[in-house]
């Protein structure tokens, strides 16, 4: 037969299927199908909830925006279910009325070989009528956000107000609305820029409502950093023969000081310095401020004391 052509045909057509199929993998498919294939169980972790509801005219609270499922099948199967992105996890609370819904997880998208376990199994979601109201959005720039050369000036939103939608319940809630900016870098110049809008209660818990517009223009004026501080006095020289001194009192106790907000941190007064020298009546002299290291400036520069001797 191999002396012959047609056998040599035969021949090779042989090895041709042999190697296509080889090469689809035909023969692991046909001995590794899923029935007989290892089984396999992973947790597939935050996976987005969509709930189901009527939204034109309710307010859904207490939704999860996330959950974990366990799942558990076929290795190949579970692998294609962890590396896809068609799992959906539902709440269907269609056609449901305002009031509270206990309701039990559906999940979508999975091979019907696949079983699964929402975790937790079931919510409890309070309907509302929803409710929108027009409120004031306070600037949110905390020295925290400041280069420490500088501080806050000014801030201010646009718009002032914005619309806040949500059950009646949490917008009853909220005691503030909050602008932050979403560039995070420390801010040296009068900035403005978006930010995003938080809506707090009283005790600064973050509330899950709809604002729109859901960011607003935050502007920051700034200026150089300073802080006030006291004066004391400090005295150098001798008063003249047979006085004392009575008192001091400076014209201006409290200066500002300038510098890095980290390097006066620490300094909570300077140094006024009166020279007692040869004074024997009640007199008034002009007091130059000895600053610490790393304090820019003073204002004012200087002060007056008033010297009372007896």
């Amino acid at each position: 037969m191999l002396e012959s052509k047609w056998g040599l045909r035969l021949i090779a057509l042989a090895l041709a299927v042999f190697f296509f199929l080889s090469a689809n993998n035909v023969f692991g498919n046909m001995f590794n199908a899923d029935k007989f294939s290892q089984k396999s169980t992973e947790t597939i972790e935050n996976v987005p909830v969509e709930t189901k509801y009527d939204s034109h005219k309710l307010y859904a609270n207490n939704v999860p925006d996330k959950v974990d499922v366990d799942i558990s099948g076929p290795q190949s199967q579970v692998l294609k279910a962890e590396n896809g992105q068609n799992i959906k996890v539902t709440l269907d609370l269609a056609g449901a009325k305002a009031g509270k819904h206990t309701v039990q997880y559906k999940v979508n998208g999975l091979s019907k070989d696949i079983n699964y376990k929402v975790k937790p199994k079931e919510a409890t979601v309070k309907l509302e009528e929803k409710v929108t109201k027009e409120l004031k959005v306070d600037p949110d720039v905390s020295s925290d956000n400041i280069d420490a050369d500088y501080k806050i000036a000014d801030q201010s939103v646009s718009p002032e107000k914005v619309k806040v939608t949500g059950g009646q319940s949490q917008i009853d809630k909220i005691a503030y609305l909050k602008a932050h900016y979403k560039n995070k870098s420390k801010i040296a110049k009068d900035t403005t820029d978006l930010a995003d809008i938080t809506a707090f209660d009283r005790n600064l818990n973050k509330l899950k409502v709809s604002i729109r517009p859901n960011d607003v223009n935050l502007t920051t004026k700034v200026e150089p950093y300073s802080k006030k501080v006291k004066v004391k006095t400090k005295t150098t020289g001798s008063l003249a023969d047979g006085k004392d001194l009575a008192k001091i009192k400076l014209d201006k106790d409290e200066v500002e000081i300038y510098g890095n907000r980290e390097d006066l941190q620490d300094i909570d007064s300077i140094t006024g310095e009166v020279n007692l020298d040869d004074i024997s009546d009640d007199t008034e002299k002009n007091v130059d401020f000895k600053l610490p290291k790393n304090v820019s400036k003073v204002q004012p520069d200087n002060t007056t004391a008033k010297i009372t001797v007896k």
